[in-house]
């Protein structure tokens, strides 16, 4: 693990190192051992209200097809240097050097998350074509210009304090063709100010976002950056069941408040959950995918 550059660009990026080191171990590999995101559920999938979602086969299932779903526009091969962006644990990373035999390297602010995917790594055999690196995604990407094929963001850049500068950084990177394929949490569209008030800028400060983008701006950013915007859109209903998921973490914290255990984290993840749901229920939140490319 290369551990250059370890000093993040901003206050935001330190409060959100901080809190992935410390809530790591202890709250997020509760959802999956492996990966962070939101899952694209089939019929049946969705994990019971009483089900553990570390052991759901379901989650884990729809949280893979999320991965394909995401990067299949890039047609990802073993020609290919794909760079997953906020890497997480090393969970796409490691899932998309199994599946399409490519060499990856992921990037991350979390020196904690570093520490599990390089583990991660070696017990799947795949050390050798997957390492893991430092860096802040909002400051730097540490690549040579155009030497990367592929560059996956999955749901991280929703983090980061600087966007227009991580996708110049992408377009930096990109080989002439090169492809980012990514999905983030936005915005709706046309929200007016007092529903952004209301909605999103209460689920920015519970969840650390340094606000959202709609898929308007998103895309402005990704042509400023000189990046050919191919495909942008939504997934229906089908990341819903992702919603009853949050819904039923929050009735469970509930109850262990009126057992009597009110510990800050409880309240926390109360408070988190609660505010993505009231957004994404009254329409003012989405989870969209981006597919662009760096021309010729």
């Amino acid at each position: 693990m290369n551990t250059g550059h370890e000093t993040p660009s901003s206050e935001h990026e330190r409060l959100v190192q901080r809190h992935y080191d410390t809530m790591t171990k202890g709250y997020y590999l509760q959802w999956n051992p492996d990966h962070f995101h939101m899952g694209l559920f089939n019929p049946g999938e969705r994990p019971g209200h009483n089900e553990e979602m570390k052991y759901s086969e379901g989650l884990a299932r729809a949280l893979e097809r999320m991965i394909e779903v995401i990067v299949a526009p890039a047609e990802i091969d073993e020609r290919h240097h794909v760079v997953d962006a906020g890497c997480g644990v090393g969970g796409t990373a490691i899932y998309l050097a199994r599946m399409h035999g490519c060499r990856v390297t992921g990037i991350n602010l979390s020196r904690v998350q570093l520490e599990l995917a390089d583990k991660k790594a070696l017990d799947a055999d795949l050390d050798d074509r997957v390492r893991f690196e430092y860096a802040d995604c909002s400051r730097y990407l540490p690549f040579t210009d155009a030497s990367v094929d592929v560059v996956v963001n999955m749901e991280s850049a929703r983090h980061y304090s600087d966007r227009r500068r991580f996708l110049s950084e992408v377009y930096r990177i990109l080989k002439p063709g090169g492809k980012i394929v990514a999905t983030d949490w936005m915005c709706r569209d046309g929200l007016k100010a007092n529903q952004y008030d209301i909605f999103i800028r209460p689920l920015c400060k519970a969840w650390l976002l340094h606000d959202l983008e709609s898929q308007f701006t998103y895309t402005r950013l990704l042509h400023e950056a000189g990046l050919e915007v191919i495909e942008f859109e939504g997934f229906g209903g089908k990341v819903l069941d992702n919603l009853h998921i949050l819904k039923n973490i929050y009735q469970s914290f509930r109850l262990i408040r009126l057992s009597g255990i009110n510990a800050p984290s409880v309240i926390k993840v109360m408070d988190r959950t609660a505010k993505i749901h009231d957004a994404w229920r009254n329409t003012c939140f989405d989870i969209r995918r981006y597919y662009a490319l760096k021309p010729q």
